[in-house]
């Protein structure tokens, strides 16, 4: 199969009217100078288990959905919960702000318990998370049960994910556009501080001026505010990249408009210099589970702002093989990269509870770059909140330097947004079912040759009609998995398969008629 235009940063997975109505309520609060109403209080460690909970395969879900709303530095989560018993209807019920629907809401030990008032028909939860530190990716997972208010029937429940929130001071640093050579877009800070260059038009290089107010996702790591003058929608999708370092997809729509113009963003400002390929590594496999970006942490005078970003891809064939790539993008000072693509060069060996990879590097000579990986979650970002954890944590050394980092980043199997059929619309007949981690039903037709990158949640493949089609998956409130899909038109030249124009865009949901996460009273 041919290459395909898999693109650099995750594209979001929300709907622009979606987006848009979400962004609104939730600025809207932020607005008012009344205090927040109903705010999370003790309960706030529910935070640090953020993320969409599988429940079976039928594609029922439950979710910890967490909105922080920033108002000139101070941060208040918005966080609701979202149930469906079903996988085809979804219900969301705000744990905090105007539109509280518990009565009471307590957090014991690492124990939800949300109870609604009697003979309301909001059920009761009582959900108890367990951290997880395993091979299978699995972040967190929860037992409990459901009680329905009006009739007192119990469901027991218990799920999994492997969604982990990332703060917004991961994302810390100066964003420029045209692949680094371009101005300053964009500077996020480790202050809860958003600054955006709204005046970067018509080749006016503009200047940053401060956002005072947005709103931050923790599900899908997007930021979404306003212009100065209220006419625009702006939605910042956050990445990481093994040549452009963190990167992110600026959006930017009229408000009341469904078209959103997109453009790239990136911290690494120098052309990045790639080295060689020497063959293959039968390890690269085992290496693509710890993919994710390493903020690098060291007293040496060689790392200053030091990062390693690793990506990891594999194709699978009919025939059941999987072909699997992974690339590393290594920086001393965060503005220029090195990549490497892990090669029979290289070494990734298991050593006990972690694995240890080796990079030769020969200028300067016996500059080897090592790293050990381990994964457990760990504190972090303490200065943000208290509900950040690191997934994967690193030590090593180049040359004679030695230095630390982790990772938030978690990669996520094709698997993990298994479920009900993902539809256009509720009574469409065009779906989209993920069969397996190599195959994927698309429009009653299975594909087994396949591209995927599980860090940033995209697949793809060419389909019966010789069209390229990436699929850019992610989960929206209560519509629970949804799948932004691109289909272009494909040629062959010179025996090549090229990437032609778009052919359709459109957003597949397992509910299409259910909420993301706006209150409807």
């Amino acid at each position: 199969m041919s290459n395909l235009t898999i693109p650099p940063i995750q594209k979001t997975s929300k709907s622009a009217e979606q987006t848009t109505e979400l962004h609104n309520y939730l600025l809207k609060i932020a607005e008012s100078d009344a205090p927040y109403v109903n705010p999370i209080g003790d309960a706030e460690p529910l935070i640090s288990f953020n993320g969409y909970y599988a429940l079976n395969n039928t594609g029922s879900f439950l979710t910890i959905d967490t909105n922080l709303l920033v108002k000139n530095g101070e941060v208040t989560p918005h966080v609701a919960l979202i149930y469906s018993p079903d996988g085809v209807n979804s219900n969301v019920y705000h744990l905090t702000g105007p539109h509280k629907a518990f009565k009471t809401i307590e957090w014991t030990g690492t124990t939800l318990t949300a109870q609604a008032d009697v003979n309301s028909d909001v059920p009761n939860f009582t959900i108890e998370f367990t951290r997880k530190d395993n091979t299978q990716q699995i972040t967190s997972s929860f037992k409990g049960k459901v009680t329905q208010g009006l009739s007192g029937a119990i469901e027991n429940i218990n799920g999994e994910t492997y969604n982990n929130p990332i703060p917004m001071a991961m994302y810390a640093g100066t964003y420029y556009e045209d692949k680094g050579k371009g101005a300053e877009i964009l500077k996020i800070g480790t202050n809860n501080t958003l600054q955006y260059n709204y005046t970067n038009i018509g080749g006016n290089k503009g200047n940053l001026q401060n956002v005072g107010l947005f709103v931050y996702n923790l599900n899908m790591y997007v930021f979404s505010f306003s212009s100065l003058d209220g006419l625009f929608n702006y939605s910042i999708i956050m990445g990481t990249s093994a040549e452009g370092g963190m990167v992110c997809n600026d959006l930017f729509s009229l408000k009341n408009s469904h078209l959103s113009i997109p453009r790239s963003l990136q911290t690494v400002t120098a052309t990045p210099v790639k080295k060689p390929i020497n063959g293959t590594n039968t390890a690269s496999k085992e290496l693509a589970k710890f993919a994710g970006f390493y903020h690098i942490n060291s007293s040496s005078q060689v790392f200053n702002n030091a990062f390693i970003s690793i990506e990891g891809q594999y194709k699978t064939h009919k025939d059941g093989t999987e072909d699997y790539t992974v690339t590393l993008g290594v920086s001393l000072d965060g503005t220029s990269s090195t990549v490497y693509t892990f090669d029979s060069t290289m070494s990734f060996i298991q050593n006990g509870n972690s694995w240890e990879l080796t990079v030769p590097i020969t200028t300067p000579v016996g500059s080897d770059l090592k790293i050990k990986f381990t994964r457990q979650y760990k504190s972090v970002y303490k200065n943000a909140g208290s509900y950040y954890g690191s997934v994967v944590s690193i030590s090593g050394s180049y040359n004679v330097a030695q230095f630390t980092g982790e990772t938030l980043l978690n990669v996520v199997p094709l698997m993990g947004f298994a479920g009900a059929p993902m539809k256009v619309t509720a009574t469409s007949n065009k779906t989209i079912v993920i069969k397996s981690n190599s195959e994927i039903e698309y429009h009653g037709t299975s594909y087994k040759t396949l591209t995927i990158v599980p860090l940033m949640y995209i697949v793809g493949f060419i389909d019966k009609n010789e069209d390229e089609v990436i699929l850019s998956l992610g989960t929206d409130g209560g519509k629970g998995n949804t799948c932004l899909t691109t289909v272009r038109s494909t040629e062959m030249v010179n025996g090549k398969r090229k990437a032609g124009s778009i052919k359709s865009i459109e957003l597949y949901t397992a509910v299409p008629d259910g909420s993301a996460s706006i209150p409807k009273h």
